[in-house]
């Protein structure tokens, strides 16, 4: 055997850290293999000694040192018994004149010295292991050494009696075995496996990871911002994901002697390990996998756009078939290893991108300005106008999404420390930002200049001949969007195979891959199928993901707290200031709401939950339980009723577990589960859209059940418009806004809680009354499917979010006079147990006697249906009035505290009287605002609110309880928490649909200041 070529003898290790791992390991191994015996001369003999370290030296030097070194340098194996056969035998013969020898030991020397041999011979066996099986062996050497080594009288060459460099050498040895395993791993994983990447790799990687075929519909989102904001939203949206990427290249190797390779490590550098994953990793793969899906689309309508303009007489194929011959070309790419792989893919989907951008503005130049072109917005209405500029808005910012996978590609550059990654890769980013701008800004200006309003969704379609440029562009499409997806694909290639290798232990084989990511184009494929609409989903899923992964991405920075010693009369000082910032503290405390008054009763906490808890919204379950039918709709809401009874109690036991401390708010509580500001920015918004967007919702039903009191009882009045009604009952609030604190409203939460039982009594008992319908129907009342399905969603909301008191749950416990031996759970559970009996007695009936009379005929809100007699409808409608009077108070009064707060500790105003009054009064006058303008706004909520009311009902105090008390896997608290929260997130996805299909429905009856 020849000496390899391109042979090289220096250090192998590429950092420093590296190369000294490396020398303890090679210290160990030197030093096991040249352990002997310290006895006296007269023990030994000299002959044998001689014979045995000839044989040791035939063994070691010219085979395993010199000749395997000389031949192979640095890339020589750890272990190289599979390739050179010599080694091996050695390795034999070495171990076998060892082992022969225990019986020579036993007769001619001592019992000591036997012993000192028979260790030898063992260290020789777990050579012979180690190359047999690297694993066993050095699972041996490791205990062998760290339990044997300090009880041998042993010297070792380099340091005279000392046993424990042999056990730190195996101890290094061992680390730099799974630092090698490590890096085979990374080696082998697709981001990782390759770092040789040129800075123009990164430019046409990031090319094909923004641009995509929504180019197309960029002068239709024009269309419907128009000039001025469209102009502006593009250009901005330019601006800010540029700084943002720039940030996320910055950040790439912020760390000295380590890089992030991986949006979700950086975001667990940021937030922790577990909330970095539980926060980064849902968002990008709703991004990637929902762009390869839509990507699948893309790339089989393109095909059968192809097809039908080059085959215009021939038969019509599905959609289907084009989808499947598309994702054929991706069951054989998929298999390319990593990035640098499909450099080539990429490389061509860039410049289609390019080709097709061009040919879009060229040609509609060469077609010119059409006649009678306008540019005003196209929608008949102002709700059609201000629903289409939304729309428009998410399509022009959202068309620059590459962050999801700019560490990944990043990760591909080699890099040094005098020579970071982040040089190559900006100079990359500024170039594919320069050619992503030539795509965006004339296809998107010069295309609605040309067609004006009338310009379709894609633009191709607006050009409609010459027949051979649309092919062409369409096969430029079909091209780019395979490279596309290849670079969406992945990364999550690497997140399930890095699963299935470091955590489920499976072998990186080419068959694990070969498996994982044809199951992975397979499942694709079937959802393109399956959803060939995907893409409309994909603008309401993924702009829950796209914003955040792209407009606002992570910004990790670590302080350190600096110690320093105080003297005595120092000590005092801060003693003193931190007793008058504690007694000013005491006094802001007992000022504001929810703190100012902690006296209440355990009945106070009832019906306070039963006002927070049953809203007007009861009346419209009947119509719910016929959108879902009666198992389905049964089901539903026990389940509901038991889940929320559960995240409640976890927060009433939370309020107090921390000894002499009480989380008095639901932020709080998040603070202390998340951090001080993490916490502040997932609990606080949530909390404010329920609380804020309740009180609206509230304003417009008690507005509007005064107007049908009026409309009842003056049957021949002139008709006035509900937005008077809404005056007259933000007037009320005018004045109970003023009330300091909960304790004071407990009065008119107790009339409330009367109401909402009373008004749910009538409902039911006069239901009851009136008798089964004749004709009755219990089936769904869609006539088709799809409608059925989201009409099921919208149902499922609005039974789930019937159960939504959490947010104000730990303001209403703060209330409760609390001591050590006393806490406050006890009383506060009794009464959340009292208003959940009264939740029930509200919610079953009605919902199932509601059904039951009138099928799937019942209106929306039972009081419809029944219609009369009108003294009775009359009287429930003026019991929600009082009802909704009660509600708005308690879901305002956290949103005073929280204002007040604000204002009071961090702006430094004075706590007074007119500060309440200015403050709460501009409160009620905004709630009224937007209830007079938006009368239809408890639509919107279904739809927004959804997206709070789930987490901060079903699933954050679950996440908060696993993240403070770390339950033991798979016992039952944390299988509990985990269904809660798997249900949780199910209904935060599926019930905003059915809301936002219905908002489409109704948006042409929408009407502002109605």
């Amino acid at each position: 055997m020849s000496i390899k070529p391109d042979v090289q003898y220096g250090y192998k290790a590429k950092t420093t850290t590296g190369t000294v791992f490396n020398f303890f390991s090679a210290l160990g191994i030197k030093q096991q293999s040249h352990l002997h015996l310290r006895s006296h001369p007269r023990d030994l003999c000299g002959e044998e000694l001689l014979f045995a370290y000839i044989v040791v030296a035939l063994c070691y030097f010219p085979v395993v040192a010199l000749i395997g070194c000389r031949m192979f340098g640095n890339s020589v194996e750890r272990h190289h018994s599979h390739f050179i056969k010599q080694t091996c035998l050695a390795y034999f013969i070495n171990s076998a004149v060892v082992i022969f020898e225990k019986p020579a030991g036993i007769l001619e020397y001592s019992t000591s010295l036997f012993y000192i041999r028979w260790i030898g011979s063992l260290l020789h066996l777990v050579e012979l292991a180690a190359i047999s099986n690297q694993e066993i062996g050095e699972f041996l050497a490791l205990r062998g050494g760290l339990l044997l080594a300090k009880h041998l009288n042993i010297t070792v060459d380099l340091v005279e009696s000392d046993a424990s460099n042999v056990i730190f050498a195996l101890w290094a040895l061992q680390i730099d075995e799974r630092l090698a395993k490590q890096k085979a791993i990374d080696d082998w994983l697709p981001i990782t496996g390759s770092r040789d990447a040129k800075w123009w790799y990164s430019a046409f990687h990031n090319v094909t990871a923004m641009v995509g075929a929504g180019v197309l519909g960029l002068p239709y989102a024009i269309a419907q911002l128009g000039w001025g904001p469209g102009v502006a939203i593009l250009f901005l949206s330019w601006i800010i994901t540029l700084y943002t990427l720039w940030q996320m290249v910055e950040m790439h190797e912020m760390v000295p002697g380590k890089r992030f390779d991986r949006y979700h490590e950086l975001g667990q550098y940021a937030f922790g390990e577990k909330l970095g994953l539980y926060i980064v990793v849902p968002q990008q793969l709703v991004c990637e996998v929902a762009a390869c899906i839509v990507y699948m689309v893309t790339g089989g309508k393109s095909l059968k756009k192809f097809h039908d303009t080059v085959c215009s007489s021939c038969k019509d194929i599905k959609l289907t078939y084009f989808i499947m011959i598309f994702a054929s070309v991706h069951f054989v790419l998929s298999h390319l290893p990593n990035f640098n792989s499909i450099s080539g893919v990429s490389l061509a989907a860039a410049f289609m991108s390019l080709s097709y951008s061009i040919i879009a503005w060229g040609a509609s130049v060469h077609k010119g300005v059409q006649p009678d072109v306008q540019y005003s917005y196209r929608a008949e209405t102002t709700s059609g106008t201000v629903f289409n500029f939304f729309s428009a808005m998410g399509d022009v910012a959202f068309a620059y999404a590459g962050h999801n996978v700019v560490l990944e590609i990043q990760a591909t550059i080699p890099s040094t420390p005098e020579k970071p990654s982040k040089g190559p890769m900006w100079r990359g980013v500024i170039i594919a930002y320069i050619v992503v701008a030539l795509c965006y800004f004339p296809v998107a200006l010069i295309g609605y200049r040309m067609f004006g309003n009338s310009v379709e969704d894609n633009i191709l379609i607006s050009l409609e001949k010459p027949a051979w440029l649309i092919a062409m562009a369409n096969m430029f499409v079909v091209i780019h969007v395979i490279g596309s997806y290849q670079i969406y694909a992945m990364p999550v290639f690497d997140m399930i195979e890095t699963l299935l290798i470091k955590q489920l232990n499976f072998r990186p084989t080419r068959m694990l891959r070969f498996v994982v990511r044809n199951v992975y184009v397979g499942f694709t494929m079937f959802v393109a199928i399956t959803f060939p609409f995907f893409g409309g989903l994909l603008g309401f899923f993924g702009g829950f993901a796209y914003a955040p992964t792209t407009f606002f991405s992570l910004n990790s920075r670590q302080s350190k707290i600096m110690g320093t010693q105080v003297e005595t009369d120092q000590k005092n000082l801060v003693k003193d200031k931190v007793d008058e910032k504690l007694k000013k503290q005491k006094e802001i405390d007992d000022w504001l709401p929810i703190t100012s008054s902690r006296n209440a009763k355990w009945w106070y906490a009832a019906f306070h939950n039963v006002t927070a808890m049953v809203g007007a919204g009861v009346l419209s379950l009947p119509y719910a339980m016929a959108q879902l039918g009666w198992g389905p709709g049964v089901v539903i809401l026990i389940l509901s009723w038991m889940i929320t009874l559960y995240t409640l109690w976890q927060m009433v036991e939370m309020h107090e577990m921390v000894p002499g401390k009480r989380f008095d708010r639901y932020h709080e509580l998040g603070q202390h589960a998340f951090g001080e500001k993490l916490g502040l920015y997932i609990v606080v918004p949530q909390q404010l859209i329920v609380e804020i967007g309740v009180d609206i919702v509230y304003m417009v039903t008690g507005g509007r059940s005064l107007q049908k009191v009026h409309d009842l009882v003056c049957k021949d009045y002139k008709p006035i418009k509900t937005t008077y009604f809404i005056m007259i009952f933000a007037s009320v609030h005018f004045v109970l806004a003023h009330l300091p604190n909960f304790n004071s409203i407990s009065g008119i939460s107790l009339a409330a809680a009367v109401m909402s039982l009373s008004y749910s009594t009538i409902a039911w008992a006069a239901s009851a009354h009136k008798g089964v319908q004749p004709n009755v129907e219990y089936g769904y009342k869609a006539s088709t499917t799809p409608g059925t399905v989201f009409n099921f969603f919208t149902a499922l909301g609005d039974v789930a979010f019937a159960y939504a008191g959490h947010n104000v749950v730990l303001e209403i416990q703060a209330t409760l006079p609390s001591t050590p031996e006393r806490p406050s759970k006890g009383p506060m559970w009794r009464g959340v147990i009292i208003a959940y009996i009264v939740v029930a007695l509200c919610y079953f009936p009605v919902a199932l006697v509601g059904y039951y009379v009138f099928g799937n005929n019942v209106e929306d809100n039972i009081l419809i249906s029944l219609e009369k007699p009108t003294w009775l409808i009359v009287t429930a409608n003026m019991f929600v009035v009082v009802h909704v009077i009660g509600s708005y108070q308690l879901y305002a009064m956290p949103v005073f505290d929280m204002i007040e707060t604000v204002l009071v500790t961090k702006l430094h105003f004075k706590p007074s009287t007119l500060l309440r009054f200015v403050t709460r009064n501009l409160y009620v006058a905004f709630t009224m605002f937007v209830a007079i303008t938006f009368p239809f706004f408890g639509g919107l909520l279904g739809f927004f609110g959804g997206f709070a009311f789930a987490p901060t009902t079903y699933f954050l105090p679950c996440v908060m309880w696993l993240a403070i008390y770390k339950p033991k896997k798979f016992s039952l608290s944390w299988f509990a928490n985990w269904i809660c929260i798997i249900l949780g997130i199910l209904l935060m996805i599926l019930a905003p649909i059915g809301a936002l299909r219905g908002i489409i429905l109704k948006a042409k009856d929408y009407k502002f200041y109605s």
